[in-house]
C-alpha cells in the first residue's frame, strides 16, 4: 500500500503558526490571570496568618490567667486550710505535717507566675514578636518545675493514702470544685507541657523576621526543660547506687535497651549471643559514666505511672570504648569496658535511637581525650618551667666564686652534716677574699698589715689557698 506523505505548504504553515500564536496568547493571559489572582490572595493569606497567630497568643495569655487562678485557689482552699485549727478534727494526725510533700513547691511556682511571668506575657498581647524573649529571659526560673515534678510521686503516694478523708472532701465542697485535689496537683505538669505546644503554633503562623529566631530558641529551651524534667524523674527513681550520683556529671540520655554480657577473653562468639536471652536494662548516660539499671515493676494503683529502678553497675567513661556496628543487627552496638575485660552488646529499640546514643557517646569520648591532652600539655609546660630556673641557677653557680652549686647543696643535704660544712666554707672563702683585698689596698697606700693580720692571712691561705 502506498503511504500518504504530508507536505506542509506555505499556506498550511501560516495557518499553523496563527493557531500556535493564538494558543500561546491564551496561555500568557492564563498565567497573568493566575499571577494577579495569587497577588490578590497574598494579602488575604497574610491576614489569615495574623489572625491565627493572634488567636494562639490570646489562648496563651488567657490560659495563663486561668492557671494562676487555679493555683491560688488550691493554695488557699487546701494548703492554707491544713493550718486552720477548725479543720484539724477532719484531718488524720499523720497528714498534718505532710503539707510540703503533698503540695511540693507549688507556692513558689504561683509566686513566679503571678508576680512576674503573667504580666510579661500580657505585655506581648500587641507585640507577638516579644513572646520568644519573654520565655528566654525567664528560662532559669522554669527550672523550679523540675523540683515539682521530682516530688510528684511522693505527693501522689500521700494523696492515694488519704484521698477519702473528710478534710479533702470538705475543702472540695467549700470550693465547689467538680474535680478532686489530685486533678489540680497535676496542673503544673500539664502547664509546662502546654507551653511548647503553644510556642510551636505561634512559630507555625509567624512569618520570617517576626521574632521567629527568638521564638525558635524559646521553643528549644522549653523542649530541653521537658527533657531535663523527664530525665530527673527517672534519676530520682534509681535505688541502690551507693556513691554520689551528682559526681557523674550531667545526664545526657536515658532509655531502655536489650543487653547481652560477654568477656573479650572468653570463648563466646558474637553469633552465640543470639541464643542467650537478653537482659532488660535501663541505661543512663552521664558525662562521666554509663549506668545500667533494672526496671522494677511494682503493683498497686498508680505504680505504672512512675518508674522504679534497681542499680546494677556503672562504667566510667574514661575506661569505655565502643564498636558502632555489630554483625547481624543494625540496631546493636558494643560497649567495651577495659577494667574488667567486659563486653556489653546493646540493642536499641530502633536505628535512630542507636545513632543518637552513638553520637553522644562519641562526643563524650572526644571531650575526654581533649581534656587529657590539654592536661598533659599543661603538666609538661609546668615541668619545663621548673627545670629552666634550675638550669639557670646551675650556670650562675659555676661562674660565681662565692656560690656552692645546687647539686653540692643537694648532696650535702643527703649527707646531713655536710650542709653546715658547705656554709662554713662559703664564709671562710668570703673572709679570705676580703682579707686579700685589704692587704692589697694597704700595700697600695704604703701600709703593711699588723702581725695579727698577717698571721690571720697566713692561716686563711693555709686552710683554703686562693
Amino acid at each position: 500500500m502506498r503511504s500518504r506523505m504530508i507536505f506542509f505548504s506555505p499556506k498550511h504553515v501560516k495557518k499553523s503558526w496563527r493557531q500556535i500564536h493564538a494558543q500561546s496568547n491564551v496561555k500568557v493571559e492564563a498565567v497573568e490571570d493566575s499571577q494577579e489572582k495569587n497577588s490578590d490572595q497574598s494579602p488575604k493569606l497574610d491576614n489569615s496568618l495574623d489572625i491565627l497567630k493572634n488567636h494562639v497568643l490570646n489562648e496563651l495569655i488567657q490560659t495563663e490567667r486561668a492557671y494562676v487562678r487555679e493555683l491560688f485557689t488550691v493554695l488557699l482552699g487546701y494548703r492554707s486550710e491544713m493550718d486552720n485549727p477548725q479543720m484539724f478534727d477532719l484531718m488524720p494526725p499523720l497528714l498534718r505535717n505532710k503539707k510540703d510533700v503533698l503540695f511540693g513547691n507549688m507556692a513558689e511556682i504561683y509566686e513566679f507566675h503571678n508576680n512576674i511571668f503573667m504580666s510579661r506575657l500580657e505585655d506581648c498581647s500587641d507585640a507577638p514578636e516579644r513572646v520568644g524573649p519573654c520565655f528566654l529571659e525567664r528560662k532559669d526560673d522554669f527550672q523550679m518545675y523540675a523540683k515539682y515534678c521530682q516530688n510528684k510521686p511522693r505527693s501522689e503516694l500521700i494523696w492515694r493514702k488519704y484521698s477519702e478523708c473528710a478534710f479533702f472532701q470538705e475543702c472540695q465542697r467549700k470550693l465547689k470544685h467538680r474535680l478532686g485535689l489530685d486533678s489540680y496537683l497535676l496542673k503544673p505538669v500539664q502547664r509546662i507541657t502546654k507551653y511548647q505546644l503553644l510556642l510551636k503554633e505561634l512559630l507555625k503562623y509567624s512569618k520570617e523576621g517576626e521574632g521567629t529566631t527568638k521564638l525558635k530558641e524559646a521553643l528549644d529551651s522549653m523542649l530541653e526543660l521537658l527533657k531535663s524534667v523527664n530525665d530527673s524523674m527517672h534519676q530520682t527513681a534509681i535505688n541502690g547506687y551507693v556513691g554520689n550520683i551528682n559526681e557523674l556529671g550531667k545526664m545526657v540520655l536515658q532509655g531502655s535497651f536489650n543487653v547481652w554480657l560477654g568477656h573479650r577473653k572468653g570463648a563466646t562468639k558474637m553469633k552465640d549471643f543470639a541464643r542467650f536471652k537478653p537482659m532488660q536494662r535501663h541505661l543512663f548516660l552521664y558525662e562521666k559514666a554509663v549506668m545500667f539499671c533494672k526496671r522494677r515493676f511494682e503493683s498497686g494503683e498508680g505504680a505504672d505511672r512512675y518508674p522504679s529502678y534497681s542499680f546494677k553497675h556503672c562504667l566510667k567513661m574514661e575506661d569505655v570504648g565502643i564498636t558502632e556496628h555489630v554483625k547481624g543487627d543494625n540496631r546493636k552496638f558494643e560497649i567495651r569496658y577495659s577494667e574488667k575485660e567486659e563486653i556489653y552488646i546493646v540493642q536499641a529499640p530502633n536505628v535512630d535511637v542507636k545513632m543518637l546514643w552513638l553520637k553522644e557517646i562519641r562526643k563524650i569520648l572526644v571531650q575526654q581525650k581533649e581534656l587529657m591532652t590539654a592536661k598533659t600539655q599543661q603538666d609538661q609546660a609546668l615541668d619545663q618551667d621548673q627545670l629552666f630556673p634550675q638550669q639557670q641557677n646551675a650556670e650562675l653557680c659555676k661562674s660565681s666564686p662565692f656560690c656552692v652549686c645546687e647539686e653540692t647543696l643537694f648532696n650535702a643535704t643527703e649527707a646531713g652534716a655536710e650542709v653546715e660544712q658547705a656554709g662554713a666554707l662559703i664564709k671562710v672563702r668570703e673572709a679570705a677574699v676580703l682579707a686579700q683585698a685589704e692587704a692589697s689596698s694597704a700595700a697600695w697606700n704604703g701600709m703593711l698589715p699588723s702581725a695579727e693580720g698577717a698571721a690571720a692571712m697566713l692561716n686563711i691561705h693555709t686552710i683554703i689557698p686562693l
